[in-house]
C-alpha cells in the first residue's frame, strides 16, 4: 500500500466552488442594478372626471399636494424679525429663516415684525420653493419731543 499512487480529483471541487462564488456575486449585482419601478403618478381630478373645459397643456403644473412641503427662504434687512402667520398669529420663525409650508394653491399671508420697524404683510406663494427679501422701514422717532424742546426754549 505504501507504493500505491492515489489520484485525487480536486478539479471538480474547484469548479463547483468557482460556480458557487460566481453565483454569490452575480445574484446581488443583478438585483442591485435593476431599476426600481417608479410609483404610479396620481391622476389629477380634472383628468379623472370628464369636463367640458379645454385639456390642460402638457407643461402645466400638477395640482398642489398638501402633504408635500414647500421651503420658503425669508430674509429681512435688518435681520431678527419675527415671521407670523396672520390667520392664527403663530410665530413661524425669525429671519433669516427657511420656513416649511404645506403646498397649496392659495398663498399664505404672513406678517413680518421687528421692534422699532413698521410691520409688513406679504402673501407667500406656497406652490413651489421660493425666496423673499424684505427691507423693513423704521418707525420715525417722536418728532414731538424736538418740538416740545423748541417751544420750551423760545418761551423762556
Amino acid at each position: 500500500m505504501f507504493g500505491a499512487t492515489v489520484k485525487v480529483q480536486r478539479k471538480s471541487w474547484i469548479a463547483i466552488g468557482g460556480v458557487l462564488a460566481l453565483g454569490a456575486v452575480a445574484v446581488p449585482t443583478s438585483t442591485c442594478s435593476r431599476k426600481r419601478p417608479e410609483p404610479p403618478q396620481p391622476t389629477p381630478l380634472a383628468k379623472a372626471q370628464p369636463s367640458a373645459e379645454a385639456p390642460r397643456p402638457a407643461d402645466a403644473r400638477p395640482f398642489p399636494d398638501p402633504s408635500f412641503l414647500v421651503l420658503v427662504w425669508i430674509e429681512t434687512t435688518p435681520p431678527g424679525a419675527a415671521v407670523r402667520r396672520v390667520s392664527d398669529g403663530h410665530v413661524m420663525g425669525w429671519t433669516p429663516e427657511t420656513i416649511e409650508f404645506n403646498q397649496s394653491a392659495e398663498p399664505v399671508l404672513v406678517q413680518i415684525e421687528l421692534e422699532g420697524y413698521r410691520p409688513v404683510r406679504r402673501a407667500v406663494s406656497v406652490l413651489e420653493d421660493s425666496q423673499m427679501k424684505v427691507v423693513l422701514e423704521p418707525i420715525p422717532k417722536g418728532r414731538h419731543l424736538a418740538t416740545k424742546k423748541a417751544k420750551g426754549s423760545k418761551g423762556q
